[in-house]
């Protein structure tokens, strides 16, 4: 009675053994290709627009050392970004810029009325939105990871 049995596994695991792997090749040859995005053309663009220095501070923010420079673009427009230059060891984990605008309160979150201008990353710059420039505000570092204003600038013109 056992010996019938074992010849019947030992068939379905020679079997199994020699389709699995003939399987998982023929499942990782039929895959689709990996997705490639690429950024349009306006979007690179728009980043190399930005090269007229409007001011640059570093006074800005009273305990943390940043270099904050206003960047227009050459033609007569109101668009500007901003570009923040911050030492090597100055690391903090998911931190986001906000604009605050001048009539605006900070207790421990961000406002409602706070405009999100994105990541902070060293060297690249954020655009301002149309509605900030002109306007006296502040600008918010938050850090995500800890839920937490990290530091708030003093109040300045964008433009």
């Amino acid at each position: 009675m056992i010996l019938p049995l074992r010849r019947r596994h030992r068939r379905m695991f020679t079997i199994v053994g020699l389709l699995l792997p003939l399987a998982f090749i023929g499942g990782i040859a039929a895959r689709k290709p990996i997705p490639t995005t690429m950024l349009s053309t306006d979007f690179l663009q728009e980043r190399k627009a930005f090269t007229k220095a409007t001011w640059d501070r570093s006074d800005l923010f009273p305990k943390t050392a940043l270099r904050v420079q206003l960047l227009c673009q050459e033609v007569t427009t109101n668009r500007c970004a901003i570009q923040f230059s911050a030492a090597k060891d100055f690391v903090k984990a998911d931190l986001l810029v906000y604009w605050l605008p001048a009539e605006s309160t900070i207790k421990d979150t961000i406002p409602d009325e706070a405009i999100l201008l994105g990541a902070f990353n060293s060297g690249r710059p954020l655009p301002v939105p149309l509605v900030a420039a002109g306007k006296p505000g502040t600008i918010v570092l938050y850090n995500l990871a800890d839920h937490e204003i990290v530091e708030t600038s003093k109040q300045l013109f964008l433009k």
